[in-house]
């Protein structure tokens, strides 16, 4: 039974290893020649695996692209409770949500501009490898509003929806001047201040 366990877990972990290969080789070979113009061949040689085994992780080059920013989102998720359930304001709390993102993204910042350059002249807000990423960016900014809410910062009136939908158009905007400013980014921590004060200014509660 012990060794049974044993190569149960070495099989997991040289699939978590030769996944994590995969996304870390293919992003870097997306910000070279660009997503369109890579090939599954060339990300299998760059990752030291298989044609095939790529195949057996993921269907298209897209779905790399969705688990490479989705390992980011999930480094985030960690520090959400923290945010949401301290003492900082409204404006003080969204502020640093936006800036931990870029903070994580930071190393990744030539291919953001490449994904961002891909996602403006391909895709739609229904794109499935969008969606796919929606689904796993939205739920941490969902918790983060219900907690924010929760301690009476947030009007009632306002539907989640509209909340989310208002938040996300702000950090794409942020996101693109970041993708374009930096390195390094004389001005983007400011323009965020500003740009998440006007926007609590809006949802904020009054006293």
């Amino acid at each position: 039974m012990t060794m049974v366990i044993f190569e149960t877990r070495l099989r997991e972990r040289k699939k978590r290893e030769t996944r994590e290969r995969i996304v870390i080789a293919a992003p870097e070979l997306f910000t070279k020649n660009g997503i369109e113009s890579s090939t599954i061949d060339e990300i299998a040689f760059a990752a030291d695996v298989g044609k095939g085994t790529i195949y057996n992780y993921f269907r298209t080059k897209e779905n790399i692209v969705v688990a490479f920013l989705v390992d980011i989102e999930r480094a985030l998720q960690s520090k959400v409770f923290r945010l949401g359930h301290g003492r900082r304001s409204l404006e003080s709390v969204l502020t640093k949500f936006i800036q931990s993102h870029f903070k994580l993204k930071e190393p990744h910042h030539d291919f953001v501009r490449v994904f961002l350059a891909q996602m403006c002249a391909r895709a739609t807000t229904q794109t499935d490898w969008v969606l796919e990423i929606q689904a796993v960016i939205d739920p941490p900014s969902i918790q983060l509003f219900t907690a924010l809410r929760s301690r009476g910062l947030i009007r009632a009136d306002l539907g989640m929806a509209t909340l989310l939908g208002a938040f996300k158009v702000m950090q794409l905007g942020l996101t693109v001047l970041w993708a374009m400013e930096g390195p390094p980014w004389p001005h983007h921590a400011e323009v965020a201040r500003q740009q998440v004060g006007l926007f609590c200014s809006g949802i904020e509660l009054k006293r």
